[in-house]
């Protein structure tokens, strides 16, 4: 697999970061989008695109070639630890050369951008209340949310992207930042062979060193506590976020898991303190819900989150996103 040197080009509003992909899949594009009020984010270097399709080539067994510039930290953990820890995950994946003609030691500090993903659930209002809500140091406050299109919206794609960011426009507005919205056709490089679930912290990673120009620390939210870590096969992914983001990080991103420390019943508590969380939290699974709340208040992530608050006496603060009846 040979992965081009990026290029980075302007439609309309959207600025696209592009990557040519020559494999024994044919010659194809990776590319990303976003809002062109965030360009000045937006890294060169091919990062982005070698965490992005590294799974993918391991999935078919081919070497990698990286035509652009790679960092030089990512690039020896790639080539070692973490192809060795995937394999555990998903024992399909072959060990492969990943190499490049222009790696890059880089010296400069990184950017004081802090960044999350926001989906509106429980874990990552739950990194919210650490690192915006309470009093915390600068270079750990969060400054920009992210939604990112990477396959985490199923079948619907795009559709349910756009949908799905829609709706958390104001909450984020609520909580007065940025929204960076950033759609991407790197789900097609992965097919069915692997879950999103199995390979997600590869494809959010991928977004946050796509914007390591402007943001040098990434907030992972965390799924499970750190007594749950556990390598070996498993249908997640996360339940090594606390190993496997530091073989993801370079000298001008650090990625790290946030929340590992907290049960799921502490996280809801924690979330249930910030105000813009009652009319906003979205835990649901339920991709069917016609109700006019976000949530179902019926599937299992409904009902745990329900229970939760019910048994702390806190039920009715969510009674505007939550069919309180049904529950």
């Amino acid at each position: 697999m040979i992965i081009g040197i990026p290029k980075i080009t302007q439609e309309g509003q959207r600025v696209i970061y592009q990557v040519s992909v020559k494999s024994s899949r044919g010659d194809e594009k990776l590319w990303y989008s976003i809002d062109d009020s965030y360009k000045n984010l937006l890294s060169e270097s091919s990062d982005a695109a070698l965490v992005a399709l590294l799974i993918p080539a391991m999935l078919i067994g081919e070497d990698i070639h990286i035509e652009g510039i790679i960092s030089e930290r990512l690039l020896h953990n790639i080539s070692g630890p973490l192809q060795k820890l995937l394999q555990i995950i998903i024992p399909s994946l072959h060990l492969i050369k990943v190499n490049s003609d222009n790696v890059c030691l880089d010296r400069k500090l990184p950017a004081s951008g802090v960044a999350t993903g926001f989906s509106g659930g429980i874990d990552s209002y739950s990194v919210l209340a650490d690192h915006y809500q309470a009093e915390t140091n600068e270079r750990f406050k969060v400054s920009h949310l992210l939604f990112n299109n990477v396959g985490s919206h199923g079948r619907k794609g795009e559709e349910l992207f756009k949908k799905r960011f829609k709706r958390l426009l104001p909450a984020a507005k609520k909580l007065n930042l940025p929204f960076l919205m950033i759609n991407s056709n790197l789900d097609s490089f992965f097919g069915k062979k692997v879950s999103f679930k199995k390979t997600h912290a590869l494809r959010n990673l991928s977004v946050a060193l796509l914007l390591q120009k402007g943001i040098g620390h990434y907030l992972y939210a965390s799924t499970y506590k750190y007594s749950d870590i556990f390598v070996g096969p498993t249908y997640g992914i996360a339940f090594i976020d606390t190993i496997i983001l530091p073989l993801l990080s370079t000298d001008r991103l650090e990625a790290t898991s946030s929340g590992s420390e907290y049960s799921r019943v502490e996280k809801t508590l924690a979330v249930a303190q910030i105000p813009d969380s009652h009319n906003f939290l979205d835990v649901c699974v339920n991709p069917k819900n016609t109700s006019d709340y976000t949530n179902c208040s019926t599937c299992w992530k409904c009902l745990r989150t329900l229970a939760t608050l019910d048994v702390a006496g806190l039920l009715e603060h969510y009674s505007a996103s939550f069919d309180l009846n049904r529950y």
